[in-house]
């Protein structure tokens, strides 16, 4: 059964709230192995929240969301009717997996807010060297998952600027993906497709106010409105349009990103964002680019190749175009094209991104000129 063709629904519960976690002990006490998949970080985040001692094993995962880890785990808990995982995408696709082996049900709590991994039923898989080989379809969705505001208002901010870089994609990745006739109506292509378009508009809309108030560690409506966006909302769209709603071009290039060593300090949002520049512009969308790079300046989104602070950005190109052009994401969208018009697509964002910065360099150029005029007639 191909569960990627197979409307899903969310999470049995899915909670937003400034103290989701508190409701975390009511939800495990009907379950009799309870057990817990996590990361340093991510626990020791959730420890300044829950404030409790904690009465369930603690299993941490080795930062992969491999196959390898998610086997090893699995023989670690042995038997377990909850996995509880908490921490960011890997570590929530780890317990995923871990848990789809042991047949159990799971609780997902995101610590940071870098993807929509905390209310999807699948898992994004890399191999031990941290390259992206695939993804796994599971049967089970979340027994419940607890987006605790007070815990994320305190996260790192590049995560949660990744993450509107990663929900911004779910528009322009399942927008590209051609439809015939009988998917064109099909009401839950539909329907996945407005909430795509709905992601958009919230992110454009609230994304800055919600940064600021990440930066100001104030809980407002727009960090409450992005923080659903990003982890609800969008993860309805794959579930309803199905492989009509699913990542395409932008993850594609993400994912050949995941083949230069130098990239993997970045966050999968940051490198998706770049990547939604590229997709749009092999779509011949030069102007859809010019519209979103004011966005990405304002919140912190890299949208040039260049900001990636590569060695030899040449090879890098190279290396994207081949991985490009093997890759599932770009095939979506494209029956036939090669690593050429990759490489020209690579080439023509740096040129837009350069334009850019041009554009926004004049006015301060000329306000200098001004100003050194001034005083030179004092």
């Amino acid at each position: 059964m191909d569960l990627g063709k197979i409307v899903r629904g969310g999470p049995s519960q899915y909670l937003c709230t400034e103290d989701a976690i508190s409701r975390l002990d009511e939800l495990a006490s009907s379950f009799s192995s309870v057990h817990i998949v996590t990361g340093e970080k991510s626990f020791a985040a959730f420890q300044k929240i829950y404030k409790k001692e904690v009465k369930w094993p603690v299993h941490r995962y080795d930062g992969t969301s491999s196959h390898e880890d998610m086997d090893r785990l699995t023989r670690e808990i042995d038997q377990a009717d909850l996995i509880i995982g908490i921490g960011g995408g890997r570590v929530l696709d780890t317990a995923k997996g871990v848990n789809h082996r042991l047949r159990a049900q799971y609780i997902c709590i995101p610590t940071v807010l870098g993807t929509c991994s905390a209310y999807t039923p699948l898992a994004i898989i890399y191999n031990q060297q941290h390259e992206h080989i695939g993804r796994d379809h599971f049967q089970e969705s979340a027994y419940a998952v607890l987006v605790d505001l007070s815990l994320l208002i305190d996260s790192p901010k590049d995560y949660y600027i990744a993450g509107i870089g990663d929900t911004l994609a779910k528009w322009y990745e399942a927008e590209a993906i051609p439809k015939d006739a009988n998917q064109q109506i099909d009401p839950f292509v539909t329907l996945g497709l407005h909430a795509a378009l709905q992601t958009k508009k919230l992110l454009l809309q609230y994304s800055e106010d919600a940064v600021a108030s990440l930066e100001h560690h104030r809980i407002t409506p727009a960090f409450r409105i992005v923080s659903d966006v990003i982890v609800g909302l969008s993860g309805t769209v794959g579930s309803f349009a199905r492989d009509y709603g699913r990542a395409s071009g932008a993850h594609a290039v993400h994912n050949a990103m995941s083949k230069i060593p130098e990239t993997g300090c970045y966050q999968h949002g940051i490198k998706v964002a770049y990547g939604i520049l590229v997709l749009l512009v092999t779509l011949g969308q030069d102007a859809e680019v010019r519209k979103l790079l004011p966005f990405y300046k304002r919140v912190g989104l890299s949208y040039s190749l260049s900001q990636f602070r590569l060695q030899d950005s040449v090879q890098a190109k190279e290396i994207l175009a081949r991985e490009c052009q093997t890759e599932l994401g770009f095939r979506f969208v494209f029956k036939t094209f090669d690593e050429a018009f990759i490489l020209n697509a690579l080439n023509r964002v740096e040129t837009l991104a350069n334009e850019s910065d041009r554009e926004e360099q004049q006015p301060k150029n000329l306000m200098a000129r001004q100003m050194n005029s001034k005083y030179e007639h004092t």
